[in-house]
């Protein structure tokens, strides 16, 4: 069995990640499994610390470790560029959803519960890739990658209210969630005005006037559990991009009742394109969000390429029923 190095937030889905790991580490030690520690104390620690515990691996010691991640997809997201950023192994990942959303986790079919999630890792005897997309933003010269999603514009806002809402007890046992959803719908429409975006595929070129949501997916999951692009495959070596222009506030109203019922891609408006390579260009200051981290409102000259990368988790390894 490898040897775990595990990055835990326990900040996460407001400080619930803290119970979540007292419950992992308790697991891990009653298997006797080998690893070792360390706790985040602020945002993007993990970050540093993945990429200074790669950076320090002798070449035998590569072999041997697997960097866990406790926390959510901040945390995870995190860690990926934090290794990439030490630039010598791509060592595997394995992760424990502790956060609010978990999107990349239920894309792949990582289960819920935490203690299942684990053993879908303690499980695995080699390494699974997994789609990841990678981003290089000309403008300000900066890179990366992300799991889940990079989005600009109504998306992007509604993602960022999503991401930090607090989830209300009364309303998760009623199963009134999705009130919240509507609510923060409502203000991303009245917030934001249309913005121009130019798209380049290939050879091809083409042109939105009055775009209000450019989402690139890598899996179909975005904050609040909803389906922004239902065909997104963290598997099939494509990123997905949905491009929502045109829209006035009874087709914007319509259109979040579709993506709450997944059946958006068909509305008209939605233009929806799967490629490994996307240039978008938006000569406007707009707000953005990386895997559910915010982005300040800025221009955006995009390239995005879709990548793997390995995975220490076997997802079949438990039951479909204990994975949800």
């Amino acid at each position: 069995m490898r040897t775990f190095f595990l990055i835990v937030n326990c900040y996460a889905n407001h400080g619930k990640a803290k119970k979540i790991w007292a419950s992992v580490k308790n697991e891990l030690d009653t298997q006797q499994v080998q690893y070792s520690f360390k706790l985040t104390r602020h945002p993007e620690d993990a970050r540093e610390i993945a990429k200074n515990f790669v950076s320090k691996l002798t070449l035998s010691d590569q072999s041997k470790y697997v960097i866990m991640v406790v926390g959510g997809d901040g945390t995870l997201n995190d860690t990926l560029n934090g290794i990439k950023d030490a630039k010598t192994v791509d060592l595997p990942l394995s992760f424990i959803p502790s956060g609010n959303n978990n999107s990349f986790a239920r894309g792949i079919g990582l289960a819920k519960a935490p203690l299942f999630a684990l053993k879908q890792t303690l499980n695995a005897q080699e390494s699974v890739h997994y789609d990841v997309g990678y981003y290089q933003e000309m403008t300000h010269n900066k890179q990366g990658y992300f799991l889940n999603d990079y989005s600009a514009g109504q998306d992007a806002y509604l993602t960022s209210m999503l991401h930090h809402r607090k989830p209300s007890k009364i309303a998760e046992k009623l199963h009134l969630g999705f009130l919240s959803y509507f609510v923060a719908l409502f203000k991303a429409y009245m917030d934001q005005e249309s913005f121009p975006v130019t798209l380049r595929i290939g050879d091809k070129y083409e042109f939105f006037q009055h775009t209000y949501i450019v989402n690139i997916s890598n899996q179909p999951y975005f904050a609040g559990g909803f389906m922004l692009s239902p065909e997104a495959d963290a598997t099939d070596r494509q990123l997905d991009l949905i491009v929502a222009d045109n829209m006035n506030f009874f087709k914007f109203c319509l259109l979040g009742i579709l993506v709450y019922f997944r059946k958006q891609l068909r509305f008209p408006g939605i233009h929806h394109y799967k490629a490994k390579e996307i240039h978008i260009v938006i000569n406007s200051l707009e707000f953005g969000q990386v895997d559910g981290e915010e982005l300040p409102n800025q221009y955006y000259d995009l390239f995005f390429k879709v990548s793997k990368y390995p995975f220490w988790v076997d997802v079949q390894s438990i039951p479909v029923k204990e994975r949800h």
